[in-house]
């Protein structure tokens, strides 16, 4: 049984109603984690502008993994057919459920013209693959070395699931040497671990 004040719900009228928001552009995250890497497709976000959507790539790709370069765009432009005559960056996944990886860049007038000359330059001798094609003026280029990408000031090791056995393991090795684990326990410790 709902109690009085549960059942007896005011309703708002007025300026408390609110109106549905549109929905948000989805941007396309691509990070490079070191220089002899190549770009690759970290994942999707929504956000309603160019500077969000690069603030929110920072906090959530950048904190998860550390890179040294970022890119940012809107999904629309990866897959626009129509375009102007300038470079155009090559996104190629070579099979079902691989990321996407930076091939090249070429000068193309529109996305379709891009595509087909990645198929001859990057894709020719690969049987099954996707493309995606984006005009340089519609990313936005994150340089770790000009832009902080990801929060230097804290250890943050923990976050990776890659440290995380080794960071349990120090800790756990440091309880065990100290004076304050009886016998017994660090015989259990020691087998654990």
């Amino acid at each position: 049984m709902l109690s009085e004040s549960r059942t007896n719900v005011p309703e708002a009228k007025g300026e408390l109603q609110t109106q549905e928001v549109q929905k948000f552009p989805i941007w396309e995250v691509f990070t490079k984690k070191k220089e002899s890497a190549v770009h690759l497709h970290a994942g999707s976000l929504s956000a309603p502008d160019s500077e969000l959507a690069q603030c929110f790539a920072r906090e959530h790709y950048g904190q998860d993994q550390p890179c040294v370069n970022m890119w940012v765009t809107r999904r629309d432009f990866l897959t626009a057919d129509s375009g102007e005559n300038e470079s155009y960056e090559l996104f190629v996944q070579w099979g079902a459920g691989l990321r996407y990886e930076h091939v090249g860049e070429v000068e193309a007038c529109n996305g379709v013209e891009a595509r087909d000359k990645c198929k001859e330059l990057f894709c020719a001798d690969k049987k099954h693959f996707t493309i995606w094609s984006c005009p340089n003026s519609g990313i936005t280029k994150i340089d770790g070395s000009t832009n902080m990408i990801w929060r230097e000031t804290t250890d943050q090791a923990y976050r990776l699931a890659s440290g995380y056995s080794k960071v349990v393991r120090k800790k756990w090795e440091a309880l065990r040497e100290s004076k304050a684990v009886d016998d017994y326990q660090s015989e259990d410790l020691k087998d654990t671990y």
